[in-house]
């Protein structure tokens, strides 16, 4: 009489594929949703670590697939190496940033002036939600920044305000930020309005000529005095995470020269795991080779 084998099953394997995809479904398609569409970055965070904790689960089954396979020779190797295939993916990148946060400062916002970082035009507030209160910027994360970011500086130049005002909004586009509130003195406006808008005679337009920085009129202010500073407040998102942050640049007056500083605030957390330095300072080089391309004529 022929004895047919019958191999066991390990239920655990093919429950393990299961929860895997649905781990890295949920992963991609809150990433999409963030990166692309409405959802916050707190709320991201939720459901990436809801993903986590499924992707965790399903590797655990994918063990015991293999396991029961070794032992007892159970149907679902084939199921549980899927699983691990499909859930790796999805811990790699909370893998990742626990490593960014244990090599980096624990500090949500950086400014490359410490003693006095440039102010908010508008404060930006976000509701912290399940993260809890965050502390305030104080000396003490000052100080932190100035151990982690010792490079991160004011940049000092030998130029006009009305100049490194251009070059910072060439930086600014060259760095994806979108500037939505503006403090500018009203002689620079006035000035780009007119650059923007040529004399036209004979129909060629001419370009009218920018009048010198300092206006030498009997008894008047000169016009040096009368911009000392210019503010621009936005929005930079990050091109991977889609996260927004907060940036503010300052351009001011400093006896012959010019200082240009900026400011770059998380929405969310505690610690920006060195995003925010990365963007100031990128920030910072995409301004000085403006400063490069541009002159006083």
């Amino acid at each position: 009489m022929a004895i047919e084998y019958v191999r066991p099953v390990s239920h655990a394997a093919f429950w393990a594929r299961r929860l895997a995809l649905f781990a890295l479904m949920l992963m991609l398609a809150s990433w999409m949703a963030t990166r692309f569409g409405p959802v916050l970055e707190v709320h991201f965070l939720a459901l990436y670590l809801a993903a986590c904790a499924i992707a965790i689960l399903a590797l655990l089954g994918a063990m015991i697939g293999l396991v029961n396979l070794w032992r007892i020779g159970a149907e679902g190797g084939k199921s549980s190496m899927a699983a691990v295939l499909l859930a790796v993916p999805v811990l790699l990148p909370g893998a990742y940033a626990g490593w960014l946060y244990k090599s980096h400062a624990k500090i949500y916002e950086v400014s490359s002036d410490l003693a006095d970082p440039p102010a908010w035009i508008k404060a930006p507030d976000y509701d912290q939600l399940w993260l809890g209160p965050r502390p305030e910027a104080d000396a003490a994360m000052r100080e932190t920044q100035q151990s982690a970011y010792p490079g991160l500086i004011t940049h000092r130049y030998d130029a006009s305000l009305d100049r490194l005002v251009k070059a910072v909004r060439e930086a600014a586009a060259d760095r994806r930020i979108k500037f939505s509130e503006e403090n500018v003195p009203a002689a620079i406006r006035e000035r780009e309005e007119e650059e923007a808008q040529p004399e036209v005679l004979g129909g060629i337009p001419v370009p009218r000529r920018r009048p010198s920085n300092v206006i030498t009129i009997p008894g008047a202010t000169p016009l040096k005095q009368q911009i000392p500073i210019a503010v621009f407040q936005g929005v930079v998102t990050d091109r991977m995470t889609g996260f927004p942050y907060d940036v503010v640049v300052r351009a001011r007056e400093a006896g012959d020269s010019t200082l240009a500083d900026i400011r770059v605030a998380a929405r969310y957390g505690r610690a920006d795991l060195g995003v925010s330095a990365s963007i100031a300072d990128a920030f910072l080089k995409a301004l000085d080779d403006a400063m490069l391309g541009t002159s006083d004529e």
